[in-house]
């Protein structure tokens, strides 16, 4: 009876395995892309528009914590540094903080923008784990996205 048992087990794992091998998913065709996974894409060059700051409309955001998109071209305002960071001439504001954003009109930075990162705001200067507005929010452009997204 044990021998008969242990034949059973041996055919039922052989069958499962080739059953589990022949299922499998090959290399070529594992990923998103229809391409190999070894290829890297290379998206298509994305245009920025021309707008001057103040000058263009808002893009709706997809989920509430989402950073906005910067509006206007920025390679003038680049590299953003600690000591040079000149988002800040328009942008840091506090006194336009409860102001609803109209066209034209500065789009000011969030209170959790200022003070220490374990306050959360509270003080006058910016937080230096903030300084880096490029670090979240990225221009406009008419990049085509690399696959589709559904969320």
């Amino acid at each position: 009876m044990k021998l008969g048992n242990i034949i059973l087990m041996a055919v039922l794992t052989a069958f499962s395995s080739s059953m589990l091998f022949a299922s499998a998913i090959d290399d070529l065709n594992m990923g998103l892309s229809k391409e190999s996974v070894f290829e890297v894409p290379t998206p298509s060059n994305a245009n920025f528009p021309d707008y001057k700051p103040g000058k263009s409309d808002r893009i709706d955001k997809a989920y509430s914590s989402l950073p906005p998109q910067i509006m206007h071209r920025v390679e003038e305002y680049l590299p953003i540094t600690l000591e040079d960071n000149e988002c800040m001439d328009c942008h840091d504001r506090r006194k336009l903080l409860e102001r609803e954003w109209r066209k034209g009109k500065k789009l000011p930075m969030p209170d959790d923008h200022y003070g220490t990162f374990a306050k959360k705001g509270g003080t006058e200067d910016v937080s230096g784990s903030r300084f880096n507005c490029m670090q979240c929010h990225v221009p406009t452009s008419d990049a085509k996205p690399l696959v589709d997204n559904t969320f």
